[in-house]
């Protein structure tokens, strides 16, 4: 089969592998559609610890059942999906109801949707693969991944409609925070970023829009800011966005490695609260299909357009330019 291969940060290959065989409740499937997202983008631009170089990469996915191992519950020429992980369930986090912070989560995970076939492990089969209605397609449907990290961190707000929310960061996950939070019924969401195409995005998903400016006085007051960049000064300055009793939610992932400072007395005597949700648990990935399976829940403007394997490496390297936001590999 055909499939992507991460071989260093910045070097991105088309090769020719085998094509894996489904062992006991594993599940073998041909990709339909295998969207790009921000991990790997970080994991082509600098590398990342949970996607070994070289290797196969990518993690977002939806596709066709073509074979399965034995105790599997799916069948040949189902539509199905899914996530690239899944919790043990029997862990002190998962049994705390912190199935994100599963000590193994990590340990049994999806890798390799930018190829033509891509093999489910049990653990995920069992618990987050899930058959695809006919009437939602493969594209959407891939969406289930990032869209379940949203609704975790989502998970941990008290959000009232008459809340003044600032997300920070035009790219695909600012993005979808806003669809999101519009799709709960907040009605004033401001995206602020410095990515003039991608703000237009989030206009169009209801969204008032800012540049980035940590001077700017019109970005202050909000209730929750949600920071979506994964860059330490700006972790740094989104409690500055914040009213008295506001909440910093710092979803972007930073580089391992680096520290950031708060004023201590903005967070003490202004009651500020800091969150930093990682991944997403079993109920936020339901809860992400329910939304995937509705129609009035609009991700199509995220989609910047269709592509093959061989695309791989313009691909990557027009996202590094942020010249789109996600795009669909159509193996």
């Amino acid at each position: 089969m055909r499939a992507l291969i991460l071989e260093r940060p910045g070097c991105v290959t088309l090769r020719e592998t085998r094509v894996p065989d489904p062992g006991p409740g594993e599940v073998l499937l041909r990709v339909r559609a295998a969207t790009t997202c921000g991990t790997d983008l970080k994991a082509y631009l600098r590398g990342h610890p949970q996607i070994p170089m070289p290797g196969t990469f990518g993690h977002e996915y939806s596709g066709e059942v073509v074979s399965v191992g034995e105790g599997a519950t799916f069948k040949s020429g189902d539509g199905v999906m899914g996530v690239h992980s899944a919790p043990c369930k029997q862990c002190r986090w998962c049994r705390k109801g912190q199935e994100n912070l599963c000590e193994s989560i990590m340990a049994t995970k999806v890798l390799g949707s930018y190829a033509e076939y891509l093999l489910i492990p049990a653990r995920v089969a069992s618990h987050h693969l899930f058959h695809k209605p006919d009437g939602v397609s493969f594209e959407r449907a891939s969406l289930l991944e990032p869209l379940a990290c949203v609704i975790q961190g989502l998970s941990m707000l008290r959000i009232r409609p008459e809340d003044r929310i600032l997300v920070i960061g035009p790219g695909a996950i600012g993005l979808m925070f806003v669809a999101a939070l519009r799709h709960l019924g907040v009605g004033e969401v401001t995206l602020a970023g410095r990515n003039a195409r991608r703000l237009e995005i989030g206009e169009r998903l209801g969204a008032q829009v800012a540049k980035y400016d940590p001077k700017d006085q019109r970005l202050r007051g909000f209730d929750y800011a949600i920071e979506c960049t994964g860059a330490v000064e700006v972790w740094e300055r989104t409690l500055d966005f914040l009213v008295r009793g506001g909440t910093a939610m710092l979803f972007g992932g930073c580089r391992v490695g680096t520290s950031a400072c708060f004023d201590t007395k903005k967070v003490h005597y202004d009651q500020i609260t800091i969150l930093s949700p990682f991944h997403f648990g079993t109920d936020s990935v339901l809860r992400a299909r329910e939304w995937l399976l509705d129609p009035a829940f609009d991700l199509g403007p995220l989609i910047s357009g269709r592509r093959s394997l061989e695309d791989g490496p313009k691909v990557f390297e027009e996202l590094r330019q942020g010249l789109g936001v996600k795009y669909v590999f159509e193996p």
